[in-house]
């Protein structure tokens, strides 16, 4: 099997009514920090990169764009080329950060708006003061896609990102990149949106911090602490500022084999197979379970090109 032409998940940029409350939500609780503010947006992140997490002062709360880093420039140019032999709509060719080089923005059937781009500079410094236990990385996101199986597909014919394990029904898709993680983007079924973004700490004690960081606000954990099946990886969910679903994690499996057979998994009637979803018991809730944010509106993406 191929490698994947994305390395990793690059940023995530989202739609914010108040980015102040947001940016200030996201160095509080999950412990990034502001790397730089350009023309309104606000940019954080959790380590040396420019900008893992993008807030645009907006409207309404919304899912923005994903960014997938390349493994290669060449890679850019070879993803636009399998985007558009899939059907797949180019946005723009034009890098929406002036730190990027070189990138190709699509929209998957659904409408979610993916740009593949070279690597964001590494010019932040390694350690930094702020409150919050400080994350390693921005490490995944899970949309949520009217048809999972099409999204999945959509996203190996443009980019050879790999379907990693899936639930019995296809409710669930999980699809690793060159990096190997068991997952840097999923689908779960549902209205076209994202349901969680997932910051990744060093071990359990991370997670302990963000529990107690929450608490010191008077908020709680949606879900969790865990450890989920699918992945292997430890857990915990809060609601952020803005309304988004947030993931903390850690120990999440590495696969080395580009050629390991798609498992599939049963997750049971309303995700009941306690084994595959949390293999410590506890169940989610159906406040998890329905939780959505939206992406904008597929008519909007060529507007917000213009303003990237």
């Amino acid at each position: 099997m191929p490698a994947p032409l994305v390395f990793r998940l690059g940023y995530v940029a989202l739609n914010v009514v108040d980015a102040e409350r947001a940016a200030e939500d996201t160095c509080n609780i999950a412990g990034a920090r502001i790397s730089g503010r350009e023309n309104g947006r606000i940019m954080l992140t959790s380590n040396q990169r420019r900008a893992e997490v993008i807030l645009y002062p907006a409207a309404t709360d919304s899912l923005r764009r994903v960014g997938l880093e390349a493994v290669s420039p060449e890679a850019v140019a070879e993803v636009a080329a399998r985007a558009r032999k899939a059907g797949l709509k180019i946005l723009s060719e034009t890098p929406s950060l002036g730190c990027i080089d070189r990138a190709v923005t699509f929209l998957t059937s659904e409408g979610h708006a993916i740009e593949v781009h070279t690597p964001m500079p590494m010019d932040q410094p390694r350690r930094y003061h702020g409150p919050g236990v400080h994350p390693r990385f921005l490490d995944h996101i899970n949309f949520a896609a009217i048809d999972p199986v099409k999204f999945a597909e959509d996203l190996h014919a443009a980019t050879g990102m790999l379907l990693t394990e899936r639930t019995a029904g296809y409710e669930i898709m999980w699809m690793r990149a060159a990096d190997g993680r068991h997952h840097t983007l999923a689908a779960v079924k549902g209205n076209t949106g994202v349901h969680h973004i997932s910051w990744e700490f060093r071990n359990f004690d991370g997670l302990k911090g963000i529990a107690d960081e929450l608490g010191t606000e008077g908020r709680r954990l949606l879900w969790g602490p865990g450890r989920h099946g699918a992945g292997d990886n430890l857990f915990l969910y809060y609601v952020d500022s803005a309304g988004f679903l947030i993931e903390c994690i850690a120990e999440m499996e590495v696969i080395q084999d580009l050629d390991m057979p798609v498992r599939v998994s049963d997750p049971g009637e309303n995700l009941s197979n306690w084994k595959v979803v949390n293999q410590w018991g506890a169940l989610p809730s159906l406040e998890w379970i329905q939780h959505f944010s939206p992406c904008c509106g597929v008519d909007e993406h060529d507007d917000l090109l213009l303003l990237a």
